[in-house]
């Protein structure tokens, strides 16, 4: 993957003096080395040969020498080596059904500005997406940015049924999205289900490290993303983690994608919200039932205590196939998290293998609002950091 390049004032660095440097740039970001010394035991080369790569890092602006040697000498024994994300950027943006939020981003996911425009997703992606980009332009103005420095764009969209079930939802596709902004700016652009981005963030905002993680959306919606070795699954047609459309008990609620008894149409938000308002509740969305719910009403506590047993009963058959670490919840019910998390326990103790039931823990995820965005940001660093694509870019540098 290539990235677009930014400008080195220093001297030109030919290829064989770039080589591994995206190694010693990875080994340096994830914290595993941070002296020449320390690199070079690392990868098993000279110390000369690291000094060379880190010299290239430091003039692309990748990387920062402090300590006592951060004068520039070459000899630095005692200096220690940091990442730079502010050497580049990223833009995320994370689609709604009704407005579109939008951030631009370093490359340690830090959101530097953001906004949120309404949108109406009948007018299909080409005129929503040049609004983006007018947006985007101003972002990157009031910065002061090159849009040279830009790495890549993030951007997250609801599940294809809910899409679908929207005037002009199935309008949008990856692809639509990729030809609009890729006619505004030429760079890499990554895009996928909302929940899979939050699930990658929440991933790279944890210090724990889960071997699997299950982030469960539950909002007006309901989804799930995956995210296993670091990694998200997407099964064969990127429909993977989409039990907000997995049958429950024996409801007959019609759901959005026409079948009867899905668990969005049982166990979401959007669904607690029209039952308490059939019973007399002023509930006019998720947010609303959360907030009653925290605030001790009875019907609303009963309400989310009994979606999280719904819930609880499909994350069961997960619990038993994938045997996560985590399952971390995120969206306007996890905001009731007492009576939400005590159901989808109950669930989850009758229902799944005694083994894997008891490896699971069972939070609010760590990541607040911007959580989509930021995993929209990391997946374009992520990428664009490579070590290959780091040798990439770096080369291009010097044409």
């Amino acid at each position: 993957m290539t990235t677009a390049p930014l400008r080195s004032r220093r001297r030109p660095a030919s290829q064989s003096r770039i080589a591994r440097s995206g190694e010693i740039l990875e080994l340096v970001r994830h914290g595993r080395a941070n002296t020449t010394g320390q690199l070079a035991d690392e990868l098993g080369i000279a110390r000369s040969t690291v000094n060379d790569r880190v010299d290239v890092l430091l003039a692309a602006g990748l990387l920062s020498l402090d300590g006592p040697s951060a004068d520039g000498s070459r000899g630095r024994p005692a200096a220690t080596l940091s990442f730079s994300p502010r050497a580049g950027l990223t833009l995320a943006a994370q689609l709604g059904i009704s407005g579109i939020r939008l951030a631009a981003t370093d490359l340690a996911g830090e959101i530097l500005t953001s906004t949120m425009i309404d949108i109406d997703l009948a007018d299909g992606p080409d005129a929503v997406l040049v609004e983006v980009t007018r947006t985007y332009d101003g972002m990157l103005e009031r910065l002061d940015a090159d849009p040279a420095r830009v790495h890549g764009i993030g951007f997250g969209m609801p599940a294809r049924v809910e899409l679908a079930s929207q005037g002009g939802g199935a309008d949008w596709t990856a692809e639509s999205v990729c030809e609009v902004l890729n006619r505004w700016m030429d760079v890499p652009i990554f895009v996928d289900h909302d929940v899979n981005l939050l699930a990658f963030g929440e991933h790279c905002a944890r210090t724990d490290e889960p071997e699997v993680l299950v982030c469960v959306k539950v909002g007006t919606v309901i989804g799930c993303g995956v995210v296993v070795n670091g990694k998200v699954i997407q099964g064969v047609s990127g429909l993977a983690g989409e039990i907000g459309h997995t049958r429950v008990g024996a409801s007959e609620v019609p759901c959005s994608c026409g079948n009867l008894g899905c668990l969005n149409a049982v166990a979401s938000g959007g669904a607690l919200a029209r039952r308490l308002r059939a019973e007399g509740v002023d509930a006019p969305n998720a947010r609303a039932v959360a907030t009653l719910a925290r605030s001790a009403h009875v019907e609303a506590g009963h309400a989310v205590r009994i979606a999280g047993r719904d819930i609880g009963e499909v994350l069961a058959g997960v619990v038993n196939l994938l045997n996560p670490g985590v399952i971390s919840l995120w969206g306007y019910l996890a905001e009731a998290e007492e009576q939400l998390i005590a159901g989808i326990r109950e669930s989850i103790a009758k229902s799944a293998q005694s083994g894997p039931a008891g490896d699971v823990r069972i939070e609010p995820a760590t990541m607040g609002p911007d959580a989509g965005l930021y995993g929209a940001a990391m997946m374009v660093v992520e990428h664009a950091l490579q070590p290959a694509a780091v040798d990439s870019y770096l080369l291009a540098l010097q044409r």
